[in-house]
């Protein structure tokens, strides 16, 4: 009989004793918040929070949602960081009914602490706490097991193209060109497509969608068609989990070398002419870029249909005999199946000559929008690049050419004998110098003038030689050429390296050119009137010059003048298109004719 007691408190022990550890295990397991509850959107920015996705939702704050599931009870609700601080309290004794989620178990932060600061940029998970059961849950995933977080993002993501290659491409056959970037956070991006070559800047010309692995391929096409020739810039728009929404570049136009590795030249033909003078009657080494492919050419004088000699092949470099006994300016074609380009050829002649003609080699490169450098900007003096003075022509024969060649079939016309080169060749100390002629005439518009090249000029105007200059905007802005490359453009002076200064180009001009004053007589003999001129530019002579000669449209423009400086004298004429007008136009050729006669008789 004593037994009883024993065992029965036994049994009550065992009793108490299992009913501890199956109360603990269902404050372990039992879920008490049901409804999936989940931040939405789970990654927000307070202060420029953006509507973005689909279907669109709010980044500005993130909403919560779930309801109890076994019994009602009185809730606080905390956001909580990483280190386990809380920071804002989203509900105080919150009355919620069992099984009800809306509005009861639906609650909202802003991102801001509870002193009203924005919280920091982080992960931030939500606790809740069930007062009448004494007992506190965070809320997470019912599945893995892993929290529910929300991230307080209030910075853009930083993409960047990594790479681009190959950086050359013809897309006529199948094209790959593989883009590497970062800065998209493992989301997807669409990749912008610039052509950069164009004037007006950039233009947008094909935009694609990627997944977010960091790489994506372009075909090479443009709505469906291989992208012309010229030269791209390979963007990026990407918009992180808080829709924080970021370019690269980051604005448009970029300067040159800010988006290393990010370009790609598309090319189909091009050429690399000399930029220095070839002997007449000897070879001028071009090089052919035809994309592997065969090609033919044709050597003719400029403004002639006859080639005086042409073939084929297939070779990168390409030895093209020149005509004899003097020197020409001619026009190289090449055609490559549908596609064709040109490029100038300068030959001199093999007896001097007390005239000197210098083409603008360093402003057809200067003006060349190649992109040497892969960065996806083309590579031009204007927008202050260090320019190759050796790279092909990306357009064919430069601006101007046409003037060029005209100047030349006068001066041949006339038999006036020269010697021809270029400025480049000139500032190298290669082909004819300075010294020996009695005249130079710069053919074109000097945009640039290396600043070595604008000392000699200067120097030898001072010791008695005489030149003519027939540019445009010329000889106003200099550069430091060396190692074949053009770099450091300066901005346009008020004066050019003689002491003139030029004006803003006048168009819609109706009156007559006429003669104002002849210190130099380079009008005398013609009829001091030059008709048909519908631009000009007023050119004003140095302050103090001697021998002044001036013809314009008005007293106070002149835009034909002459002045001596030192023991030798400058003539600039400033009537665009000069040098085509000479075969049609009787009063400019006088007027070239008598200029010559005075500085080169």
């Amino acid at each position: 009989m004593r037994r009883i007691p024993v065992v029965s408190f036994s049994a009550l022990v065992l009793a108490t004793v299992a009913a501890f550890f199956i109360t603990q295990h269902l404050k372990v397991s039992t879920p008490l918040l049901a409804g999936f509850p989940r931040p939405v959107p789970s990654a927000i920015n307070p202060v420029n929070g953006r509507t973005c996705g689909t279907p669109p939702v709010s980044h500005r704050r993130m909403h919560i949602s779930f309801y109890l599931l076994h019994r009602s009870d009185y809730v606080d609700v905390w956001i909580v960081s990483s280190s386990g601080s809380v920071v804002a309290t989203l509900a105080t004794n919150r009355y919620m009914r069992r099984g009800v989620r809306n509005p009861d178990g639906d609650f909202s932060w802003d991102g801001r602490e509870d002193n009203g600061t924005i919280a920091p940029d982080g992960v931030y998970h939500i606790r809740v706490a069930l007062l009448g059961q004494g007992r506190t849950v965070d809320i997470t995933d019912q599945a893995t097991g892993a929290l529910e977080t929300v991230t307080v993002d209030t910075h853009p993501p930083a993409p960047r193209v990594l790479s681009v290659s190959p950086k050359l491409i013809s897309p006529t056959a199948p094209t790959r060109v593989r883009i590497l970037y970062t800065g998209a956070e493992g989301r997807g991006a669409n990749v912008l497509v610039y052509r950069t070559d164009l004037p007006g800047g950039p233009r947008l010309v094909k935009t694609f969608g990627t997944t977010g692995a960091g790489s994506a391929i372009w075909d090479g096409r443009i709505t469906g068609r291989p992208a012309p020739a010229g030269v791209y810039l390979i963007g990026l728009r990407v918009a992180d989990a808080a829709c924080n929404r970021a370019s690269y570049p980051r604005r448009l136009p970029v300067a040159p070398g800010a988006t290393p590795g990010a370009g790609v030249t598309v090319r189909y033909l091009a050429a690399q002419p000399p930029m220095t003078p070839s002997p007449a009657g000897g070879r001028a080494s071009v090089f052919v870029d035809s994309r592997r492919r065969r090609y033919r050419w044709w050597l003719r004088r400029p403004g002639t249909r006859r080639p005086l000699v042409s073939g084929s092949s297939s070779s990168y470099a390409l030895r093209v005999p020149l005509p004899p006994r003097r020197a020409g300016l001619y026009e190289l074609s090449i055609r490559a199946q549908a596609n064709v380009t040109a490029a100038p050829l300068v030959a001199n002649g093999p007896r001097p000559a007390r005239l000197l003609v210098v083409l603008p080699a360093l402003t057809w490169q200067g003006l060349n929008p190649g992109d040497e450098d892969g960065d996806g900007v083309p590579d031009t003096l204007a927008d202050g690049s260090v320019v190759e003075l050796a790279r092909p022509l990306a357009r064919g024969l430069p601006p101007g050419f046409g003037e060029l060649a005209g100047l030349l079939a006068a001066l041949d016309a006339d038999h006036r004998a020269y010697d021809l080169t270029t400025d480049i060749a000139l500032g190298a100390g290669v082909g004819p110098p300075l010294t020996g002629h009695r005249a130079v005439i710069l053919a074109g518009t000097e945009q640039w003038i290396d600043a070595g090249l604008a000392r000699q000029l200067r120097g030898y105007v001072q010791s008695g030689g005489h030149v003519l200059s027939l540019g445009i905007g010329s000889l106003l802005r200099q550069v430091t050429v060396s190692g074949g490359r053009a770099m450091e453009p300066t901005p346009p002076a008020r004066s050019d390296i003689f002491g003139a200064r030029p004006g803003a180009l006048v168009t819609g001009n109706s009156q007559l050119i006429a003669e104002l004053q002849d210190g130099l007589g380079i009008f005398r003999g013609t009829a001091g009137l030059f008709a048909g001129w519908r631009s000009y530019e007023p050119i004003q002579p140095p302050a103090g010059a001697s021998g002044v000669s001036e013809a314009g449209a008005t007293s106070s423009a002149p835009c034909i003048i002459g002045f001596s400086l030192g023991r030798g004298k400058v003539v600039e004429i400033g009537l665009p298109g000069f040098g085509l007008r000479l075969a049609r136009d009787p009063s400019s050729r006088q007027l070239l004719d008598r200029v010559l006669s005075v500085l080169a008789p």
